[in-house]
């Protein structure tokens, strides 16, 4: 009882001060388990990402181009913020984003959008960024120095709260990659694979716990499994 009184639960009766505990722990718990991030609609991103970099400020177009390449292309925060023009390369069906990702050391090697290529282009045309000295795509003119993930994130903080749809998630740069991971798996069909596949996972349970699935989610997974694997080559007598 004297737990009780000493957490401010009295003068309720015991029950009620246990429903009470009850409660405050089922709402930690809840913040516990929840996402360290969670995943946008991507054209929203790409919208938001437009309306940025058609902006005359430095910052604002920098973090539209950032925000349009996590979601087209699935890159960690900070492998964006280390690219350099040297990792735009062009190929016969376009350009695409060649480097060695940070974590793992894998080799990264996808194609841009024609949207994000434009995008590229006009960015290192106004910045005159060249294949010499520093030539990362993405510096602070007031300090030189490549903008830092904790910058994007600060920057992400400011739009959360002038942007209702963006009131209720967790928004930070890692909602980039999820948000590509999403898209991948919905346009699949919710094919966890795929998703999988594009992410670089080795295990479908590491990119079930990325996607955040729901049981619902997880139950339509199997059935996609038993219907594409299991049914196909299956015919009644």
């Amino acid at each position: 009882m004297l737990a009780l009184v000493n957490q401010g639960l009295l003068p309720m009766g015991v029950l009620e001060a246990r429903q009470e505990l009850k409660k405050r722990h089922q709402s930690k718990s809840k913040k516990k388990t929840k996402g360290t991030s969670d995943h946008c609609e991507s054209q929203d991103l790409l919208n938001l990402a437009e309306e940025l970099f058609s902006s005359s400020r430095h910052t604002d177009k920098t973090l539209g181009i950032v925000i349009y390449t996590g979601v087209v292309t699935g890159l960690r925060i900070n492998d964006i913020l280390d690219m350099r023009s040297e990792n735009l390369v062009p190929y016969e069906d376009g350009v695409h984003i060649k480097l060695i990702q940070q974590k793992g050391k894998v080799p990264f090697n996808k194609l841009v959008s024609k949207r994000l290529d434009d995008m590229l282009g006009e960015y290192i045309s106004l910045n005159l960024i060249t294949d010499e000295g520093d030539n990362h795509l993405f510096l602070n003119k007031n300090t030189g120095k490549k903008f830092s993930t904790h910058w994007v994130n600060k920057r992400f903080g400011i739009l959360k709260t002038e942007l209702d749809w963006l009131i209720d998630k967790t928004f930070s740069t890692h909602s980039l990659r999820k948000t590509y991971a999403m898209t991948i798996y919905k346009y699949y069909g919710n094919d966890i694979v795929k998703a999988r596949d594009a992410l670089g996972h080795k295990s479908i349970t590491t990119t079930q716990k990325y996607l955040n699935l729901d049981k619902k989610e997880k139950a339509l997974i199997h059935t996609n499994v038993v219907n594409d694997i299991f049914n196909s080559n299956y015919s009644s007598h």
